[in-house]
């Protein structure tokens, strides 16, 4: 069996770049309910890859990467009329405090942003704007249907820091322990599920990762996914579109034949990226073993 990983960003009735319209979110659970495809949890995935549970019917993991403020706003109550799992992949150094928002989604005073401004905001003084509180965060994985997860503590900026490969290294794992010590605070433990920021890693990362706990780690490389797999996980990039084209989707990375075929590709195409992006980076940091298919 395999098992697609389906990647959301913002669910908002603003169009653009990585949104989802709450209207077409919907469309989205329900064409997965009809259809009898069964949403996992995180530790239920993790299980099913360790090859811990079976699964007799077809399924996906929802993920959200970022934790963005519409999440809790527009998504989280259409995955609890669908009582559909998702993951909130956290950028931990982001969340602030104060009291969950409630009925934030009918607030006629409350507008969502646009991923653009989001990202110019997360992070910042004015990132409660965009960006959900720990309060909303733990409101939400305790409906029994979010999981939470790391998204790295700083959004990647060990890219922008690290002036030559063995600083860049250092500087991603300090980036570790400090998502790890938050959410080991906030959550009890540290989930083992890394999700890799601008969809940018290499294979030291993804070692050092792996030695720091983080033994499921999340890509945007396109692809499906099986039970004792790789590290890497691989996931669906879901457009506003209907749930016929999700179906479509899913029926197409439901084969492995094609989702293989298209994980080639794909993965040559983010090689390419990546050597062009990160030229300082050794070439051998870029393929390999640790990039192998599904």
């Amino acid at each position: 069996m395999m098992v697609p990983v389906l990647m959301y960003h913002h669910i908002s009735p603003l169009t653009g770049p990585h949104t989802v319209t709450p209207e077409l979110f919907r469309d989205h659970l329900k064409t997965l309910s009809d259809k009898g495809i069964r949403t996992l949890s995180l530790d239920e995935f993790a299980a099913w890859r360790r090859g811990e549970l079976a699964i007799q019917q077809p399924a996906v993991l929802l993920t959200f990467d970022d934790a963005w403020l519409d999440n809790w706003a527009y998504a989280l109550p259409v995955l609890e009329e669908f009582s559909a799992q998702g993951v909130f992949f956290v950028v931990t150094s982001w969340p602030g405090a104060g009291a969950a928002r409630v009925g934030l989604g009918s607030d006629p005073d409350w507008r969502p942003f646009s991923h653009a401004e989001s990202m110019k905001l997360a992070g910042t003084d004015s990132g409660d704007n965009v960006s959900m509180r720990w309060s909303e965060l733990l409101a939400a994985r305790d409906t029994g249907l979010v999981s939470l997860a790391s998204h790295s503590h700083g959004h990647g900026d060990w890219w922008k820091r690290g002036t030559g490969v063995n600083e860049l290294l250092e500087y991603f794992e300090t980036d570790l322990r400090q998502t790890a010590d938050v959410l080991e605070a906030k959550l009890g433990a540290c989930p083992p599920h890394l999700c890799w920021p601008k969809g940018h890693f290499c294979n030291s990362m993804m070692k050092i990762a792996e030695d720091n706990g983080f033994i499921h780690q999340y890509s945007t490389l396109r692809g499906s996914n099986q039970k004792k797999a790789t590290t890497q996980i691989r996931r669906i990039n879901v457009e506003n579109r209907p749930g016929e084209w999700l179906w479509r989707r899913l029926t197409i990375y439901g084969n492995q034949l094609t989702a293989s075929a298209l994980g080639v590709v794909h993965q040559n195409l983010h090689y390419e990226r990546m050597k062009t992006r990160y030229p300082n980076l050794p070439r051998k940091e870029f393929v390999g073993p640790r990039l192998h298919l599904i």
